[in-house]
Order: C-alpha cells, then structure tokens, then sequence
C-alpha cells in the first residue's frame, strides 16, 4: 500500500506539471504582459512562466545562495516552532485529557487561540517579543500547540473505559493506569496531530517571516516576489515551501511507525 500510494502521488504530480506546461505555452503570447498595481501598471509580468523561465529563475536563485539559506533559516524556525509547540500542547493535552479540572481551566484559552488567525497575533508578538527571532518561533509555536493539545486530548478522552475499569480492579494506580494504557493508545492521535500542525507551522512562517523582514527567509522571498512582482520567483518560493511541507510529513509518518510498531504486531 505505501508504495502503491506513493505511485499515484508521483503521476498526480507529473501530470500537474504537464497540464502546467501546455497551459503556459498555450498562453505564451497571448496573455498581456502588464498588470494594474496600485496606481501605475507593471510592464514584462509573466503570468504563467515558461519552464524555461522557471529554469532560469530557479538556477539564479540556487546559484546566488538566496533559495538554500532561506531554506535552511526557515526550515530552522519551522523545527524549533514545532518542537516547543508541540512539546507544551502535548502535554497541556495529556492533562486536560486526564484531569477534569484542568480541561475546565485551560478550555477559554484554547477556544480563544484555536480560533485566531496568526496574523491577528502578529502585532501583539512583535509588542510582547520583540523584531527578534523569539517572536518568529513562538508565533509558529502557539499554532502548533493548539493543534498537539487538541490531539492528545481527544486521544486521551478515547481511551476505552473497560481498560481503565479492568486495571484498576486488578489494583493499578492512577500513574500506572496512564502510563500504561492511556499514554500508549493516544499515540495514534498525538503524532496525527503532529503531522496537521507541521504543516500549519510552514503556513504560519509566511506570516512570521514577516517580522522584521529581511533575507534569507523563504517568507519575505515571496513577499518580496509579490511586491515586484515576480512570478517565476513566486512559484519557485511555493514549490519549495511543499516539499519541505512534504518532508516533515515524511518525518512525522517515520516517527509515527517507529513510536507505534507494536500496534502491528499486537494485531
């Protein structure tokens, strides 16, 4: 199954990539070349690039260095942002699963951050934060712990109440109880969780990046593509954003298997 899906995903892909093709030379000549911004038009703007010009925009940009270091910055940010947020949501999680008063307690907080866009708190970290880095990873933290919080909630409260009932009558302490079997059955949900937030954390360093913006960062890369704007530029900057989206996926799917290998051999 694993590698069936990963065929299908490669001919998805391939066919994306030819459709695009036909559809860029199809309207290459024929699609204006200028564009109203603001109040003045802009001359040359390739609405749908060439692979020729894709080619030549993606080799300056590997050559000069700017797309490997944003990658590198970036994907930096992206990790720690993840690893703390997912650190505090999991564990808020666990408890808020485990203890009723704990989830009576951290529930406002988690409907207020849930529902909260990350650019409407883009302000707030700057204020609180500084320009520095501790707002860019934090903003990319709050995001993620929501969701890890979420996950390992929910796997908690579906933990089956016979498991529970079972050990106690055979005298199993609380501890025991949740380290045994409550722990271990909401893996499934926690590392699910970890896959959604990882991707939300990549959706978010757009809008952190925006802190202070500079280079190299894959999110000022295409804010500043759009300010120009440079479409080829603009491409490239997406396509990389989803593979790296599709290598922490990878990762997280890597250490999901590796955490929940013996699920497999209990069934």
């Amino acid at each position: 199954m694993p590698s069936l899906r990963v065929r299908r995903g490669a001919v998805a892909l391939l066919a994306l990539a030819v459709v695009y093709l036909i559809a860029a030379q199809v309207g290459r000549g024929r699609l204006p070349d200028r564009i109203w911004m603001g109040a003045h038009y802009v001359e040359n703007v390739q609405l749908l690039p060439t692979w020729h010009s894709l080619a030549e925009e993606g080799a300056f940009l590997l050559e000069s260095g700017i797309l490997l270091d944003s990658v590198l910055v970036s994907s930096g940010r992206v990790f720690i942002g993840l690893l703390l947020g997912s650190l505090a949501g999991i564990v808020l999680g666990l408890l808020t699963g485990w203890g009723t008063r704990v989830e009576s307690l951290a529930d406002p907080w988690v409907t207020l951050f849930r529902f909260t866009p990350a650019l409407a708190l883009l302000p707030l970290y700057v204020v609180w934060f500084g320009y520095g880095e501790a707002s860019k990873v934090l903003l990319i933290a709050t995001n993620v712990a929501v969701i890890t919080l979420l996950g390992a909630h929910h796997g908690v409260r579906a933990v089956p109440r016979v498991y529970l009932d079972a050990a106690a009558s055979l005298g199993a302490s609380r501890w025991l109880r949740f380290r045994k079997i409550v722990l271990p059955a909401s893996f499934p949900s926690i590392f699910n969780s970890v896959r959604v937030a990882a991707g939300l954390a990549w959706v978010t360093i757009v809008v952190a990046e925006l802190i202070d913006a500079r280079m190299p960062s894959l999110g000022y890369l295409l804010a500043l593509s759009g300010a120009y704007p440079r479409v080829p530029t603009m491409l490239i900057g997406i396509a990389t954003v989803g593979a790296l989206v599709l290598v922490f996926d990878l990762l997280a799917l890597l250490l999901h298997a590796r955490a929940t290998r013996w699920m497999g051999r209990a069934g």
